[in-house]
């Protein structure tokens, strides 16, 4: 056989990934033809394939002696050294090919992917844009460059960048995934869901493109689908910590503790020292009525994070046999931060949830909001759904929630004066006379025991202020947490504590509040106003 059929003999065993066979081979050819560049560099591409960067270094600058005119030699080296992050040498061999051949746009190509590596965003994009300014029909420089400008926070232009790549290149399957993610990222949920379901058709087996599609569709509201592509995702990467918590986050949020059960114990499984698993798992078994489980986990959360004082208030209340009052603050974090981004297309679409609106229609009955201005607490605001319906020019609304995410959605909104992080019963611990109206849209329903909120916001409140808010419907005791993990109330209960704290019932009514596991909720809404 001669040199050039034995060294395609080798290249295509090479080719085929059969690496071992090929690097013999590779090294007997060059005992027999130490001066075969070719074959010098294709055994350095193999070695890198191997991580064996030190030999492949070796190799491509044997080659590169041998070869100099070939320019793909030392743009294959200048990779390696990159990899090694050597990159001060890496950059002058790139230059110094640039030089002598200034319209070889792979050269800036690989320079903008040197730049990328060291996080020198403009610098990269720069050479990239070189790369194509040469070279127009260049996918790979297009695909470089959209990456660069989305790490750069120039999101739109990185948009524009894959859209022009796609008109080049239709099918192009790494330009429609990135396109998905930046539609994402700016919230266009409905479109990035169709290019990941194109995608998924293509390529079933692609995790991030399950991920994503699950992400898109949590983000959307829909439950349901978001957990079917959870489970495909789970399938591919079964120890993807984030993808059980999510379904661990859904389960609950359908109600379905069980589930939830499962999802958390498999994390814990993986990651023994997982807080926010601990703790989820804790209220999980805390709202199946199992103390002594719910105890245990909540007793490894605060090994996991000793300075949690909600934690602690908790365990000491079980390890006391008493009734846990409130669901814990780090719960209650943990589960709205997970629920931001898709709470409200969640909430509003699935769970037919309008509590916002009728605690609205029920001030409304009773005040004229546009005979003077109006100083009005949001307690545990959320996302600012009830925000969102007391907003006007003569308001001033403060928003109060422990949950920063939650906050966040809030924020983007423009409605509230002031934001606040907080436990709403330690904010109202240094109010004295400051409302009109304090409203509390979905929150008492994590607490058991209403006493101190009662009495705090009477503190809070103006002479004759107002208190509107909603709890479930509860009628065996005063209080109990239900499968859900949150409080229902006894009627009488709520109604003793009026009369008890200086508060008198400006209105009353029962509804349906949201839907659980496609059934009713019940509950009341209460409108109160401060006596003495």
């Amino acid at each position: 056989m001669n040199k050039n059929l034995q060294l395609s003999a080798i290249k295509k065993l090479h080719s085929e990934g059969q690496l071992d066979q090929a690097k013999i081979a590779y090294l007997q050819l060059l005992d027999n033809d130490p001066d075969n560049a070719e074959a010098w560099h294709y055994l350095g591409i193999l070695y890198a394939e191997q991580g064996e960067l030190s030999e492949a270094q070796s190799c491509l600058e044997k080659a590169i002696v041998l070869s100099p005119d070939d320019y793909s030699l030392p743009l294959h080296l200048a990779n390696i050294l990159k990899s090694q992050q050597q990159y001060a040498q890496a950059e002058k061999i790139l230059q110094d090919i640039i030089i002598k051949q200034p319209q070889f746009a792979a050269a800036y190509n690989n320079l903008g992917t040197l730049y990328d590596a060291q996080q020198q965003w403009n610098q990269a994009i720069a050479a990239y844009e070189s790369a194509i300014d040469i070279q127009p029909n260049y996918a790979d420089a297009y695909y470089n460059l959209g990456l660069a400008l989305n790490k750069a926070g120039r999101m739109r232009e990185a948009l524009t960048t894959y859209k022009a790549l796609l008109e080049l290149s239709p099918t192009h399957a790494g330009a429609r995934f990135q396109l998905g993610r930046l539609l994402m990222q700016q919230g266009q949920y409905a479109k990035a869901i169709e290019i990941f379901h194109a995608l998924e058709q293509e390529f079933p087996q692609h995790l991030e493109t399950q991920s994503n599609l699950a992400t898109s569709f949590l983000k959307s509201g829909w439950l349901k689908e978001a957990k079917t592509h959870y489970l495909k995702a789970q399938i591919l990467s079964p120890d993807d910590e984030q993808i059980l918590f999510n379904l661990g986050v859904i389960a609950m949020q359908q109600g379905k503790i069980a589930e939830a059960i499962d999802d958390y114990q498999r994390l814990i499984e993986i990651n023994p020292e997982h807080h926010e698993a601990h703790n989820n798992l804790a209220v999980a078994y805390l709202a199946m009525k199992d103390r002594e489980k719910a105890l245990q986990y909540f007793r490894i959360a605060l090994q996991l994070v000793p300075s949690s004082e909600s934690l602690q208030h908790v365990v000491n209340i079980l390890m006391r046999d008493k009734q846990v009052t409130a669901s814990p603050q780090a719960y209650i974090r943990s589960l709205f931060n997970a629920y931001a981004d898709h709470y409200d297309a969640h909430i509003l679409q699935d769970l037919h949830y309008e509590v916002p609106k009728k605690i609205f229609a029920l001030v409304n009955q009773h005040i004229n909001f546009a005979a003077r201005h109006w100083n009005i607490l949001d307690l545990g605001c959320g996302t600012g759904l009830c925000g969102e319906q007391f907003h006007a020019s003569n308001v001033t609304l403060t928003g109060v929630d422990l949950a920063e995410q939650m906050l966040a959605e809030a924020e983007k909104k423009k409605i509230y004066q002031q934001l606040v992080q907080a436990d709403v019963l330690r904010f109202l611990q240094d109010q004295q006379d400051e409302y009109d109206l304090v409203i509390a849209g979905d929150v008492l329903v994590y607490m058991g025991d209403l006493r101190d909120v009662f009495l705090l916001v009477h503190q809070a409140l103006h002479a004759d202020g107002l208190f509107a808010f909603n709890v479930e419907a509860g009628h065996a005791h005063d209080y109990e947490m239900t499968a859900s993990g949150r409080f229902a109330h006894r009627e009488s209960y709520i109604e003793s504590l009026i009369a008890e704290l200086g508060f008198a019932i400006v209105d009353k009514q029962t509804m349906q509040l949201r839907l659980q596991e496609n059934e009713p909720v019940t509950g009341y809404l209460f409108l109160l106003r401060r006596c003495f």
